[in-house]
């Protein structure tokens, strides 16, 4: 079984890309920088402490990349072995099997989320014995960077959360292509994983993404310092990863 990471990086997806093309520069600062330096210290350590290590991740960006920060990805490409850059003028997102009728388990994170270390390891345990069926790890974490040395933390349970969700199949059908991830449990047969999920970064540009939420465990809000919240996040299976650099949220300023 292939096992493949999906992260759309600069790709609108299908149903947003007008409002994308015409309205949000993903390549314009400070937004690029932000979203860069959030993947190198929270998205990328997490695939590589990976206990598993069999795995890819595709990485697809839009064609109009410019060529400075093409370089970038890259040379990242270079550096870490799982990673493959795909650039591209379409929103769906495919991938070519090595065989067919090969069995591929993909799995989408964005390019600010974590993921504990075991979580290849779980996803192809519970992928074992199913087919054309959707994986979800429902419990994640959110965090927020909220002051100088001041985190703060909410456990939330959302069975059809993006970070990990996951597709099994034998027809190269792929997580990126079942559709909004909200809808997925409810139009293909889904298999909950117990655990700790991804975890969730909230910071200004994805503010959609906030506390408050229905499904966020209001008994677990914490405010942590830093050492409290990175001794935290390691207990529960991450790696170690550079929170410091998320960007300051402020978790007041939510409709």
């Amino acid at each position: 079984m292939k096992i493949v990471g999906m992260i759309r990086y600069s790709l609108p997806a299908g149903f947003a890309a007008k409002r994308f093309d015409e309205n949000f520069d993903v390549f314009g600062e400070p937004y690029f920088s932000q979203r860069l330096n959030l993947f190198k210290s929270i998205t990328l350590p997490s695939l590589a402490g990976q206990t598993d290590k069999d795995f890819q991740v595709i990485v697809y960006h839009s064609d109009a990349i410019p060529e400075n920060k093409k370089k970038i990805f890259d040379d990242l490409e270079k550096s870490y072995s799982f990673l493959k850059n795909v650039y591209q003028h379409t929103s769906r997102m495919d991938i070519v099997p090595d065989k067919p009728n090969e069995k591929l388990l993909t799995f989408r994170i964005d390019n600010d989320d974590g993921l504990p270390v075991d979580f290849i390891n779980r996803l192809r345990k519970a992928a074992e014995n199913v087919d054309e069926t959707a994986l979800s790890v429902p419990r994640i974490r959110k965090l927020a960077h909220i002051g100088k040395n001041q985190f703060q933390t909410v456990i939330s349970d959302y069975p059809s959360n993006s970070i990990g969700l996951a597709y099994v199949s034998s027809k190269n059908e792929n997580i990126m292509n079942c559709g909004n991830h909200r809808l997925v449990q409810d139009n293909f047969p889904t298999k909950m994983i117990e655990g700790i999920g991804g975890l969730q970064v909230i910071h200004g540009s994805n503010v959609a993404n906030g506390f408050n939420k229905p499904k966020d465990k209001e008994q677990s809000l914490q405010i942590l310092s830093e050492r409290e919240m990175k001794e935290l996040l390691v207990s529960e299976g991450y790696p170690d990863m550079d929170i410091e650099n998320i960007p300051l949220f402020n978790p007041n300023n939510q409709d």
